[in-house]
């Protein structure tokens, strides 16, 4: 019993790993419900081995929460010979502040009469400082940055969990592509500011929204979908290489 008591008192032990090359750090973008996430199909577009590739999404987690994770990761040196960090986080403080401020996305934040433009402008504030800053960690412990910016939702009935009734209508999906707008100028400054190189699945839109099979829901996408984004941080690893 005592033996027991102290294994399941003890944290969790993490060993570095040296076979790591790319480090994938995100929210549930990077690690989502799919059959199969883009850092799997990108890995199998590299031509990279399975152990060559770090999946270290969290589903949920904020930019600031996800500052201080990777802060733990990069100083406890966890893989050391990483050389790449693709970086895909911002969303979660967002669905966080449409949650607590207009639950039934009754309001676009592209509208002249938008009542929470103030406080919407501090969470971007934030989440771009917190962006800029996790960019700045990666690059100083001498990783490439890939910084993505975020795709947009359908504009019809969909499944949505973070909505109530758990189901997005085509009004409400307008309203929250609004956000994402505004949440992509400001990870495109953030990778402008620090240098990083920027994946725009924005840019590839008309792609991804043009058939529903490339989703698995209003706030994910299928591993169909994954799969474009796998060749957009492709392209975007090709060009820097």
């Amino acid at each position: 019993m005592l033996m027991l008591v102290g294994v399941v008192g003890c944290p969790e032990i993490q060993i570095p790993d040296p076979a790591v090359h790319y480090i994938a750090f995100g929210d549930s973008s990077t690690d989502g419900p799919a059959e199969r996430g883009y850092p799997e199909i990108l890995r199998d577009m590299l031509g990279e081995a399975a152990e060559t590739f770090a999946q270290e999404g969290k589903g949920g987690e904020t930019a600031r929460d996800g500052l201080d994770r990777l802060g733990m990761i990069l100083s406890k040196d966890l893989y050391p010979n990483a050389h790449t960090l693709l970086y895909w986080q911002g969303a979660a403080a967002i669905i966080d502040f449409i949650q607590e401020v207009d639950g039934l996305l009754l309001f676009s934040p592209a509208a002249a009469a938008y009542p929470f433009s103030s406080e919407l402008d501090k969470t971007l504030d934030r989440v771009q400082v917190d962006i800029e800053a996790a960019i700045a960690q990666a690059r100083a412990a001498g990783l490439t940055v890939y910084v993505a910016t975020y795709f947009f939702s359908r504009e019809a009935i969909q499944p949505c969990e973070p909505l109530f009734l758990d189901v997005i209508l085509p009004g409400q999906a307008r309203h929250a592509n609004d956000y994402i707008t505004l949440l992509n100028a400001r990870i495109r400054q953030a990778a402008a500011n620090t240098g990083a190189a920027l994946v725009d699945l924005a840019a590839v839109d008309a792609e991804i929204r043009s058939d529903a099979a490339n989703f698995f829901d209003c706030s994910h996408l299928s591993a169909k979908g994954n799969a474009i984004v796998a060749r957009c941080f492709l392209q975007a690893i090709s060009q820097t290489e």
